[in-house]
């Protein structure tokens, strides 16, 4: 329970770091880029979302064993791996639900962004039909996003966990070990 308890203090933390960091990063592109590059911004965003719902989804529903035996044949990815299906709980979380829900509130606030900057505009449409437009919009591609990501993901999950290890491994100066070993 202790342990439980000391993830969550931490977790809120990193999680308020990184929404204000987001946060003020997207307003500050939204509020100096034109109307299409902000949209773009917003893509972006939509899609880092969704990429990471499906690296949490590939880790919460992953089978250990492949990456036991990879381990054991001294595949540094694969260990790199294991050592974060071993943490499914926490790699779930922060992707899903630290990642994820930033990129969606951030989203959300974005949006609200293009929805001002359309209204410049002055579309022939009422104001609050462009506001729900938009919202709509992002709703849609991000539910619809994270539909498509979760088939991925739960078929495809031992190739993710393996490419995060790949990563992972990378980022710990993992070539120059996987050099000395060949």
């Amino acid at each position: 329970m202790k342990v439980i308890k000391h993830w969550t203090i931490k977790i809120f933390f990193i999680t308020l770091f990184i929404s204000a960091g987001v946060s003020v990063a997207a307003e500050y592109f939204i509020s100096n880029l034109s109307l299409p590059a902000s949209v773009g911004i917003l893509a972006a965003l939509i899609a880092i979302g969704v990429l990471f719902d499906i690296v949490g989804v590939a880790f919460a529903s992953c089978d250990q064993a492949p990456f036991i035996a990879m381990s054991a044949k001294k595949n540094t990815k694969a260990h790199y791996a294991l050592k974060m299906l071993k943490n499914a709980d926490v790699v779930s979380n922060f992707c899903n639900d630290v990642i994820g829900d930033i990129c969606g509130i951030v989203s959300g606030a974005a949006g609200a962004a293009i929805t001002l900057k359309a209204l410049v505009f002055e579309f022939p449409f009422p104001d609050l039909m462009v506001s729900i437009a938009i919202s709509a919009l992002i709703a849609a591609a991000t539910v619809a996003g994270k539909a498509w990501g979760k088939t991925i993901a739960l078929k495809r999950n031992k190739d993710i966990v393996l490419s995060i290890g790949t990563v992972a491994n990378f980022f710990n100066g993992g070539r120059k070990k996987n050099e000395k070993e060949n």
